[in-house]
């Protein structure tokens, strides 16, 4: 592999793409911590080893699978996915070989973890359940993304199986605090899923994929995002009301889900169906969505050092 081969498959892997994982991991793990686990610095970065496989494994599949489809698409800084393999078909059997050797990576450092710290097997369970979602997000035969799916997937995966391996990783079970803290964040998913597929429209028409945006259109898709956001902070507030999470404040959660609401909100009250219209407001969604987890992290570090 020449040194641009080797450049474009790096691409492929779209590693900045990993901070959407690892956020909500570190939020899931702290906020164990604060409710009273006790873990190390090595054991989260043994945990998250195995989640960070994962994700790659699903950015190389989800780029090998969606070749054709995304040759109708015309990438932005928040979709179309890495763009190489249009322009470079040659690595696709690369694209494919990393995907799988990632993925029995990430099941291998999922063993040794439940191994090496004594957890209940269904943590190693519960990591093959998330490659096997990434896989099949846009694997034949199942291919979510394709099959009305793709959205309950990307809820899921960033509501449940990211902050949930965190959480798992700190605490070595899944309570009703998490699930509980799983509800604003399966929203939070869906703002962030729909957001992504506003720009694509026309693209994913063309290629075949059944997104929400696709069926319904992309003023539905922002009725749709202000809707969630607003029960996302509904939730939160609820939450910082009734000191569900105490003795953690969720009242500071609360007041920083106001940023993706006030985006979502603004975006709704100026939808539009046109493609340039809307693309400054999806951006800004994936902006607000980020803010919100990154100072929710931020928040939750800043209690566990000085609290």
């Amino acid at each position: 592999m020449d040194t641009r081969a080797l450049r474009d498959f790096i691409r492929l892997g779209r590693f900045p793409f990993l901070l959407s994982g690892f956020i909500p991991f570190t939020a899931g793990a702290l906020l164990a911590s604060l409710l009273g686990a006790r873990f190390t610095p090595a054991q989260f970065l043994f945990g998250y080893a195995a989640m960070a496989a994962a994700h790659l494994s699903v950015n190389y599949s989800n780029d090998y699978f969606d070749a054709d489809a995304d040759r109708f698409v015309e990438k932005t800084s928040i979709s179309g996915g890495s763009g190489v393999l249009a322009v470079n078909p040659g690595l696709k059997p690369a694209a494919f070989r990393a995907a799988v050797i990632l993925m029995a990576i990430s099941i291998l450092i999922g063993y040794l973890f439940v191994t090496v710290y004594d957890f209940p097997v269904i943590f190693l369970v519960f990591g093959i359940a998330g490659n096997l979602l990434g896989w099949f997000y846009t694997a034949p035969p199942i291919a979510l993304a394709y099959h009305n799916l793709g959205e309950v997937a990307n809820m899921i995966t960033f509501g449940l199986l990211m902050p949930g391996a965190g959480y798992f990783v700190a605490r070595g079970t899944l309570d009703a605090a998490f699930f509980a803290f799983a509800v604003p964040l399966c929203l939070y998913g869906l703002v962030f899923i729909t957001s992504v597929e506003i720009p694509d429209l026309e693209g994913d028409i063309a290629g075949g994929k059944r997104t929400l945006v696709v069926r319904r259109g992309r003023v539905f898709g922002f009725a749709l995002i202000g809707l969630a956001a607003t029960l996302a902070t509904a939730a939160l507030a609820v939450f910082a009301l009734t000191g569900f999470f105490a003795p953690v404040d969720f009242r500071p959660v609360a007041l920083v889900s106001l940023i993706p609401l006030g985006i979502a909100l603004w975006g709704f009250s100026h939808r539009c169906a046109e493609r340039a219209c809307a693309l400054p407001h999806a951006v800004r969604n994936i902006v607000g969505y980020f803010l919100f987890q990154g100072l929710v992290v931020a928040y939750f570090a800043f209690v566990a050092v000085t609290g």
